[in-house]
């Protein structure tokens, strides 16, 4: 039986830009008093750990995962690109700590390290390291990725702006 997650509301993105969206309306609440957070991290935490998958994806990993996780990452996972969603719940091991955010990350922060990385993207930088998890890795698979990955997290930030589409399945 799957876990359920009360105060999770993923939306589903299908673009870098949807993505990029969301981000405004993330800083138009947090500018409104109205952004808040159902889960353990702030905003600027959660756009800090997604910031630093892209920046990995960009520049490269320090660390790789331990090999039994690498085959199930490789034959289990990454096959599953763009066809199913992370779920939450998973804790990231203290070895993480690199892509792990700060203590205290403020939103202003979180959303500039999200438009950083966005716009390299936008730019034409190519994503084309090798995953920690999932090995090699083309350029619109870890687009996938991220679409999934940023799905996950940012379904734990309320903006005030209604249902998710997640919300009437």
């Amino acid at each position: 039986m799957a876990m359920k997650h009360e105060n999770w509301h993923p939306r589903d993105f299908s673009t870098l830009d949807e993505i990029s969206e969301r981000i405004d309306r993330i800083e138009d609440a947090h500018r409104a008093g109205t952004l808040r957070t159902t889960g353990g991290w702030s905003a600027g935490q959660i756009m800090q750990h997604t910031s630093k998958i892209f920046l990995g994806a960009l520049d490269g990993f320090d660390a790789s995962a331990p090999l039994p996780i690498r085959l199930i990452g490789r034959f289990v996972f990454k096959p599953k690109l763009g066809r199913s969603h992370m779920k939450p719940g998973i804790k990231l091991p203290a070895k993480a700590k690199s892509i792990l955010p700060a203590e205290k990350v403020s939103t202003e922060d979180g959303i500039s390290a999200m438009r950083g990385v966005l716009g390299r993207i936008a730019a034409g930088e190519r994503m084309s390291f090798d995953s920690p998890v999932l090995g090699k890795m083309t350029h619109d698979q870890w687009v996938l990725m991220h679409l999934d990955h940023c799905r996950l997290h940012f379904g734990f930030i309320d903006t005030g702006d209604g249902p998710t589409n997640e919300d009437s399945k």
